[in-house]
């Protein structure tokens, strides 16, 4: 049986990487291989690093003519996705160098992208306005979702594939019926619009990173504000730790902020960038967590307070 111990060791700098020639504008780590993530950047290239190669740190996939807004390795492992202002989504494989397939997927630049839990199908959110499912394996189109008003910036499947919430610069958040394609509750922000969003593991809260600088929790079954901090001046990222009630925020300011959900308030303040931080994600254990900057730079960071350990169940 897993326990959760929290111990009085503060988060770490341990690699300061740098590969990409514009904004990194996206991260996502290996689902298992915590040595292994993808990036994506305005320099129009996804790049695949692998920390533990002393010989070859990192490799270029290139393709897309435009900037690259998102990437996302599958659940499995076995893909990688990305999205981008050229309006395409392409799909590479982490162990065929530089091997990728394209589909254009929406009549404008393509801001987000998340692959189902059981890995079958991407759904895609755009400039257009429009937020789009598709099956994976056939590249073929299913369904839409239809009723922003304005760019999409985030869009996520919930972890039992029951809905998708997305968010906009509407200042609406929506979430979605995945079956039906139908908006089955919307929240609005008045005083911002959000630029990424992240649904918790047990699907009963959604944290929302705002660009007025506020950090949201919202719990999705009362449909109610939970918490709100603001502790940025531009809020750009948030994702939930994979095993304990801590958030990771960014902002333009160059920082990130650790918060304990549970007490509610911030514990801790990172900095290390020297611009603003455009993505943030965490390992799939937690004990490492990574971001990426507008300075160009990658940094990869130990969590260190937050220690996982395995107990005995007698």
């Amino acid at each position: 049986m897993s326990e959760i111990n929290i111990v009085n060791n503060d988060p770490s700098l341990i690699q300061n990487l740098k590969g990409h020639r514009n904004d990194v504008t996206s991260i996502s780590f290996h689902p298992t291989n915590n040595q292994q993530f993808v990036s994506g950047s305005l320099d129009n290239s996804v790049m695949l690093w692998n920390l533990s190669s002393q010989q070859k740190r990192c490799f270029k996939l290139l393709g897309h003519t435009s900037s690259v807004n998102c990437v996302e390795f599958s659940k499995d492992g076995q893909l990688i996705a990305s999205c981008s202002q050229d309006q395409t989504v392409r799909f590479w494989s982490p162990r065929i160098n530089g091997s990728s397939s394209s589909f254009r997927a929406h009549t404008a630049s393509i801001s987000t992208i998340s692959f189902s839990p059981n890995n079958d199908k991407l759904i895609t959110g755009s400039n257009d306005k429009s937020i789009k499912m598709w099956d994976v394996a056939t590249r073929k189109f299913i369904s839409s979702f239809a009723a922003h008003t304005n760019w999409v910036r985030c869009v996520k499947f919930s972890s039992d594939e029951s809905f998708v919430a997305s968010c906009s610069d509407d200042r609406t958040v929506r979430f979605w019926d995945v079956n039906s394609g139908q908006c089955i509750h919307t929240v609005t922000c008045s005083k911002g619009s959000g630029n990424y969003l992240a649904i918790h593991l047990n699907d009963k809260s959604v944290a929302l990173a705002l660009n007025n600088g506020s950090v949201r929790l919202y719990d999705i079954r009362a449909k109610k504000l939970q918490q709100h901090y603001v502790i940025h001046d531009n809020a750009t990222c948030v994702q939930w730790h994979p095993y304990a009630n801590y958030l990771l925020s960014s902002g333009h300011d160059g920082t990130m902020k650790f918060i304990d959900v549970l007490e509610g308030r911030p514990l801790y303040t990172l900095e290390g960038h020297n611009k603003a931080i455009r993505t943030i994600t965490f390992t799939h254990d937690g004990d490492h967590f990574a971001s990426g900057s507008s300075d160009k730079h990658i940094m990869v960071w130990a969590t260190n307070f937050i220690v996982k350990t395995e107990s005995s169940s007698e």
